[in-house]
């Protein structure tokens, strides 16, 4: 694996481990700021920023939010891991995971905005169930997005069998 992509990776399991530590109080969330063209906005900024918005506007903008999440940080979580399984010849690790086709199949989805397209392998694994959320057939064609706490989850799952696990 290129060195730019395990950067990326531990950047994002880095800010993934801050924002969990902000929910339990650990971390203090006006410390995240990000360069703009207009300057600097902490995360404190933002979220006061959001609250000047029209209920419309911010539902929008919290459903962009979890969907940027959602690609940025479970899809490269999870295809990077993959990349590595399979570049260290450890594939059917991975593989065994009571996790691994419900991940599969929702990162493919992120790479269809959203949508579910099954393929035939894709259709042999179905149903797939993770954290209460259920895939199958009936849904190919179909938009699917989960809540933050269980994309959190599923996340939380591959970190660990990454640092349990892979060798």
């Amino acid at each position: 694996m290129r060195a730019a992509a395990v950067y990326d990776l531990f950047g994002q399991i880095l800010l993934h481990e801050f924002f969990k530590g902000i929910s339990v109080g650990e971390n203090d969330p006006s410390t995240v700021i990000a360069s703009l063209p207009e300057g600097q906005l902490s995360l404190a900024d933002f979220i006061g920023r959001l609250n000047k918005f029209s209920d419309k506007a911010l539902v929008e903008t919290k459903r962009n939010a979890n969907r940027a999440l959602t690609r940025n940080l479970f899809k490269e979580v999870f295809r990077l891991t993959l990349a590595y399984s399979v570049f260290s010849n450890q594939r059917q690790l991975i593989k065994g995971e009571s996790w691994f086709e419900f991940a599969r199949i929702e990162a493919n989805s992120l790479s269809h905005n959203f949508r579910l397209e099954f393929r035939r392998h894709d259709l042999a694994a179905l149903p797939v169930t993770y954290g209460g959320v259920t895939i199958e057939a009936s849904q190919n064609g179909k938009t699917i997005e989960m809540k933050l706490e269980t994309l959190i989850g599923l996340v939380d799952e591959i970190i660990e069998f990454v640092n349990k696990r892979l060798k």
